[in-house]
């Protein structure tokens, strides 16, 4: 009966352990710098993991930059990469690259936000990175034009020279002695010739 209960208890946790595998299809993708400039030149990284027990066919990758927008007569801001072969089973890794180009215009003035990843495969339709795939680009710097500065500069020298003036003539008087006015003391009264 022991052994019997044993048995059981071990068959029970086996197979707890292997409903509890995971079974998924990751994606994975990050960028090489932290942040572009306008005009800069960079890699998108892409890695698909498959840990289900089937293989995975993928038929491509498609890649949509925030920049993604029809000029002219073509679309701009997009790549496809063409993969056509299965992922392996039980932890098959494939891995892949994309460089691209920040455009120098106005398309690029866009901060902080994600490159869309879409994987498309036939068992399980799209999929993509559980994270967004983020991409910074710096904003130019703001150049400020000043006009007028000579008549400006002109001005202030005046008005600065002015207070200086006047602030002298202020502290000259405030510490120039105070003099009481002098009394003349009267002559004393002359005596008559008569008396």
């Amino acid at each position: 009966m022991l052994a019997l209960t044993l048995l059981s208890a071990i068959l029970f946790v086996s197979l707890a352990k292997v409903q509890a595998a995971p079974e998924e299809f990751y994606v994975y993708a990050w960028v090489d710098k932290l942040q572009y400039a306008p005009g800069d030149s960079g890699t998108l990284h892409i890695t698909i993991r498959n840990d289900m027990a089937d293989e995975v066919y993928v038929y491509n990758i498609t890649i949509i930059y925030p920049w993604h927008a029809y000029v002219v007569d073509q679309w701009e801001g997009n790549d496809t990469i063409e993969v056509k072969t299965a992922i392996e089973r039980d932890g098959g890794v494939r891995n892949w690259e994309s460089t691209f180009e920040v455009p120098k215009d106005g398309k690029a003035i866009i901060g902080d936000t994600a490159i869309d990843v879409n994987v498309w495969t036939d068992e399980l339709g799209v999929e993509g990175p559980d994270n967004p795939v983020l991409i910074s680009v710096a904003n130019p710097p703001v150049h400020m034009a000043l006009t007028g500065m000579d008549t400006w500069m002109t001005s202030l020298t005046v008005v600065v020279v002015i207070c200086t003036i006047i602030l002298a003539i202020v502290v000259f008087l405030s510490t120039r002695r105070t003099r009481a006015p002098r009394m003349v003391a009267p002559p004393p009264p002359t005596k008559a010739k008569g008396e």
